[in-house]
């Protein structure tokens, strides 16, 4: 039998604040919970309380069958909570954390706004063990306090730190979701609760996910109109405003360039850091990644995005590229993602480039994992649809988007690695990513100069995809040339980001 990660044998009253047993103090949420909802339920009379109705309760029948799921909920609750207490502490913080989220706004909703619906049937067609049970709980629990349903809710809060475990099969995922996904239908067939409260609990718990979870995505101060990865832009001049409401798509709008740098210098600076650091060796793909990123932190516009026709600029500054798991045809890609800080430097980038390519080597990314579980999942086109909405608004689960590529800054790919010579990539719709980088082959070409003499230079091509819509032509070259100058002068990456470059 698996071993318990914390020893509760050794748990007393006065240790229970230490840092091995503190996640334990999450279930108080439950007895706060209950006692306000004793309060709501004998002290808010139902003449007070609203109906919750709409046209697509009248089109769910009653089954009596679906109360198998419902009460099922208390052995998927008790069950799944104690698995993560016993097993896997951070699932339990996980759900606890969204449980505790719900608790409290849907009190809070239930006294300002009282609900109540009006769906249950006055007799039953039919007399057997599951009518007697739903009219027991019918009897024990009233029609009031609905929107939004917690029985719903809870049920997507468990369910989203079951989907995130790494370490269990996919099967598991699939049968654990299914069950979560009859629950929550069972609560409108058994008419415990209106489509309605449904809703109002997936909204709710999306809230909630996109609050507490952003991964690195810092939220800070944010006004209306703000997404939790970029700042609205409210000060840009006309023409990048009515931009956007023009060409809303922007694979539509992408701008082709090409920079052919003289990596000469570049080699000889990478053969003498390799020689000083033997244990942290960089190679060019390295110099680009942090040129690209010492880019964007010099030049804000570079790192802005257009997403539902409006204009952000992003709130951290990240660079995403492919990883081959193994070099044959058939062989699996996973994709990486480094998050860049004001303090990082050439050194510090390339160790995170290495830890993210030995991590894919060995196992799944998350937006991976999240892909090949949705392709198990029935009504792609309905996921597709909803997905694109999220993805529109800025409202896609962190725990789906956590590595995915184009939601960052900048995607590179290093074509060279493969014998190829540079191309260009198109953009995606999907996402927030508005600059694309290709990196070419190593090739010797030569170079005349006013007398006509001819000298060989070893150059390095990159072919950058850029959004045009988020700055001009201008900006765009000078960017460009700080980034063949960074390339071709990598000394200049050895301080922090944020370091200015004369």
């Amino acid at each position: 039998m698996k071993k318990p990660v914390v020893d509760y044998t050794k748990l007393r009253l006065s240790n229970i604040t230490s840092k091995e047993y503190r996640h334990l103090l999450l279930l108080l949420g439950w007895v706060a919970y209950f006692i306000m909802y004793l309060v709501t339920e004998n002290f808010i009379p139902v003449s007070k309380c609203h109906v919750v109705h709409c046209f697509i309760d009248d089109l769910i029948p009653f089954n009596d069958y679906f109360v198998i799921f419902y009460v099922s909920w208390y052995i998927f609750m008790v069950l799944s909570l104690l698995v993560f207490v016993l097993y896997d502490i951070k699932s339990f913080v996980w759900a606890q954390k969204l449980i505790i989220g719900m608790q409290i706004i849907a009190v809070i909703t239930y006294i300002v706004w009282p609900s109540v619906q009006n769906l249950r049937p006055d007799t039953f067609e039919r007399d057997n063990v599951l009518t007697r049970l739903l009219g027991f709980i019918y009897s024990v629990d009233t029609p009031t306090g609905v929107c939004p349903s917690l029985h719903v809710g809870y049920t997507l809060a468990v369910l989203s730190a079951w989907i995130v475990k790494r370490d269990i099969k996919l099967w598991q995922k699939i049968f654990i979701t299914a069950w979560g996904l009859m629950i929550c239908i069972s609560v409108c067939f058994v008419k415990q609760h209106s489509f309605v409260d449904v809703c109002a609990a997936f909204i709710l718990y999306l809230f909630l996910e996109l609050i507490l979870f952003e991964r690195e995505f810092k939220l800070g101060k944010r006004r209306i109109g703000d997404r939790r990865d970029g700042t609205k832009l409210r000060d840009i001049d006309a023409m990048h405003y009515i931009m956007p409401l023009m060409y809303p798509n922007r694979c539509d709008n992408e701008a082709y360039m090409k920079l052919a740098v003289d990596i000469t210098s570049t080699e000889d600076y990478i053969r003498e850091y390799n020689k000083a650091h033997p244990d942290d060796r960089i190679a060019i793909f390295d110099v680009v990644i942090a040129a690209a990123l010492k880019l964007l932190r010099m030049r804000p516009q570079m790192n802005r995005f257009i997403a539902n026709q409006t204009m952000y600029q992003r709130n951290n500054i990240t660079a995403a590229f492919t990883v081959k798991k193994e070099f044959r045809d058939d062989g699996d890609e996973t994709l990486a993602r480094i998050v860049a800080e004001d303090d990082d430097t050439l050194g510090s980038i390339s160790h995170k480039v290495r830890e993210q390519i030995a991590l894919c080597k060995n196992e799944d990314d998350q937006s991976t994992e999240a892909m090949n579980f949705i392709m198990k999942l029935p009504g792609k086109h309905i996921i597709g649809a909803v997905a694109r909405f999220l993805d529109r608004h800025g409202w896609m689960p962190a725990s789906v988007i956590a590595t995915d590529p184009y939601q960052c800054s900048v995607v590179l790919t290093n074509l060279g690695s493969l014998g190829l010579d540079i191309g260009y990539h198109h953009l995606m719709n999907w996402g927030t990513n508005s600059i694309f980088i290709i990196i070419g082959t190593k090739k010797f070409k030569p170079h005349h100069d006013q007398e006509g003499n001819v000298t060989m230079k070893k150059e390095l091509d990159l072919a950058f995809t850029i959004d045009e819509r988020i700055s001009d032509g201008f900006y765009y070259a000078r960017s460009l040339r700080l980034m063949k100058t960074l390339i071709e002068n990598p000394a200049l990456l050895e301080g922090p980001l944020s370091e200015e470059v004369r």
